[in-house]
C-alpha cells in the first residue's frame, strides 16, 4: 500500500513536497482506513487544485518511479530524459531532482528513492522503516553501492549511470528466488497509474478477460451509467473502409417484441458509437477499478471524474471507502469537482489542495491542516463552501468581469 509520495524539484515542485496516506488520529470514517496504530494509512485520497496548479504533476512523479523501476534493457536513456527540474529558477535547475516513495508491504515498510537529473542517477536508497529499521541498500554518486543489507545482491550486477539499481535488481534472476524482491515486483508492476483518461481505450483482449472473470462487478459498474443495460458483449465485425476484420463492443438492452413481450436485443451499433462519453470511459475505467479491489493494488487517476456525473463518481469512491474494499486497495485521483468534498465521504486527511505561489511553485496541503469546530464537525459540514470561499486556497484567481473591458483603449 502507498504511504507517502515525496517531490523537490520535480516539474512545478520547487521545494520538498510529502503526499501522504498515513491515517491521522481522527475518528472520521474508520471503515476507510486500512491496518492500525502506526501503520494505518487511508484508502482514499483526493487531489483538489486550480488548473495548471501542479495537481497532474504529483501524479506524473509516481508514474516516474514506476516506469524507472520497470525499465526494460535498453530504454535508460528515453526514461532519464522525462527528469524535469523546476525551471523557472535557475539555481535549482542545475539541481538533482528527488523522487521519494514508502509503500507498505506484508506489514512493512520500505522508503525508497533517488535523485537524479537528465544525465545519470546521482543518489539512491532503500531502508526499512518501523521497529525494525534497515538498510537495505545506498547507491552513492559514483554508481557503487556502498552499504546495506543487499549489498552482496549487487555483487555480479553491472550498474548503469542512467539506471535505477533497483530496476537492474529486479530484473536478475534474484528476483525469482527472493520472497522480498517479488514482493516489490509484484506491487510496481501491478499499480496502475492514469495521466490521460482519454487514452486508456478499450483493450478488446483485456474487456474478453474481465468479461470473463468480473462480468457481475464490470456489469454494476457501467450499470450506474446506464441502467438499460444488461450486458456488453464483443464481437468481431467488418471496419467500414478497410474491409479489415476488428472487435468491438456492443451492449445488450430489453425491448419489446411484436407481441410487445420483452426480449434481450443486441444493439447493432458499437457501444462507443451509441453510449455516451461518461458510460464509455467508465467502461475503460472499470478494469483497472476492478482489478485493484480485488487485488488490493494503487489506482492512481488525472482528472477521473471528467464526464461523469456526480453520483457515478460518489459510487467509484465508495467501493474504495468502504467495507467491500476489504483488501486495501487505495484510489488516488485529482479532480474540479467539488460536489463531494462533503465530511459524509472524506475524513479530512483525505482530501489535499495543491496551489502555486507567486514564483509559480506548488505546494501541497493536507485539509487535516485546518481547524474545524464542533459545530461544523456535528453538521457534518460541507467541506466545498469553505473551499469555494477562498479558506483552504487551491482556487483559480478570478478578475472581476469588468476586467474584460480596457478602460484605456
Amino acid at each position: 500500500m502507498l504511504v507517502e509520495i515525496v517531490v523537490e524539484n520535480f516539474f512545478s515542485f520547487l521545494d520538498e513536497a510529502t503526499f501522504s496516506m498515513v491515517a491521522s488520529p481522527i475518528a472520521e470514517h474508520p471503515e476507510s482506513v486500512f491496518g492500525k496504530d502506526n501503520l494505518a494509512v487511508t484508502k482514499l485520497a483526493t487531489i483538489y487544485g486550480a488548473n495548471a496548479s501542479g495537481k497532474s504533476n504529483l501524479l506524473k512523479a509516481m508514474k516516474l518511479v514506476q516506469e524507472g523501476i520497470l525499465l526494460q534493457n535498453g530504454t535508460a536513456k528515453e526514461w532519464i530524459g522525462k527528469i524535469e527540474p523546476f525551471h523557472l529558477d535557475a539555481r535549482k535547475e542545475k539541481e538533482d531532482t528527488l523522487l521519494e516513495v514508502s509503500f507498505l508491504l506484508s506489514g512493512k515498510i520500505y522508503r525508497y528513492g533517488f535523485f537524479v537529473n537528465r544525465e545519470r542517477v546521482t543518489e539512491e536508497f532503500l531502508y526499512g522503516e518501523g521497529e525494525e529499521e534497515k538498510d537495505f541498500f545506498i547507491r552513492n554518486q559514483d554508481g557503487e553501492i556502498i552499504g546495506g543489507e543487499w549489498t552482496a545482491l549487487f555483487k555480479d550486477i553491472p550498474l548503469e549511470a542512467n539506471r535505477l539499481a533497483l530496476s537492474s535488481l529486479l530484473h536478475s534472476p534474484l528476483t525469482a528466488v527472493h520472497p522480498v524482491l517479488q514482493s516489490f515486483l509484484k506491487w510496481f508492476t501491478d499499480m496502475r497509474i492514469i495521466l490521460d483518461t482519454s487514452k486508456i481505450g478499450l483493450s478488446p483482449s483485456i474487456a474478453r478477460m474481465h468479461l470473463e472473470k468480473y462480468r457481475h462487478n464490470l456489469l454494476t459498474l457501467v450499470q450506474v451509467a446506464d441502467p438499460s443495460i444488461q450486458d456488453i458483449v464483443v464481437h468481431e465485425i467488418n471496419h467500414p473502409s478497410t474491409g479489415k476484420i476488428e472487435v468491438a463492443f456492443f451492449v445488450v438492452k430489453m425491448r419489446r417484441n411484436e407481441e410487445g413481450e420483452a426480449e434481450a436485443y443486441c444493439e447493432r451499433f458499437r457501444f462507443q458509437d451509441t453510449e455516451s462519453a461518461g458510460t464509455v470511459k467508465l467502461l475503460s475505467l472499470a478494469g483497472p477499478i476492478i482489478e485493484a479491489l480485488e487485488k488490493g493494488g494503487l489506482l492512481m487517476v488525472d482528472e477521473m471524474d471528467t464526464q461523469f456525473h456526480t453520483l457515478m463518481t460518489r459510487y467509484v469512491l465508495e467501493l474504495f471507502s468502504g467495507h467491500y474494499n476489504d483488501k486495501g486497495a487505495q484510489l488516488v485521483y485529482s479532480t474540479h469537482d467539488i460536489t463531494n468534498l462533503s465530511s459524509s465521504l472524506f475524513r479530512r486527511d483525505q482530501v489535499w489542495f495543491v496551489e502555486k505561489d507567486s514564483y509559480s511553485a506548488s505546494h501541497l496541503t493536507s485539509l487535516v491542516e485546518y481547524r474545524f469546530d464542533d459545530e461544523e464537525r456535528k453538521n457534518s459540514f460541507e467541506f466545498f463552501r469553505n473551499y469555494l470561499n477562498g479558506k483552504y486556497g487551491a482556487i483559480p484567481f478570478v478578475r472581476p468581469v469588468d476586467w474584460w473591458v480596457d478602460d484605456e483603449q
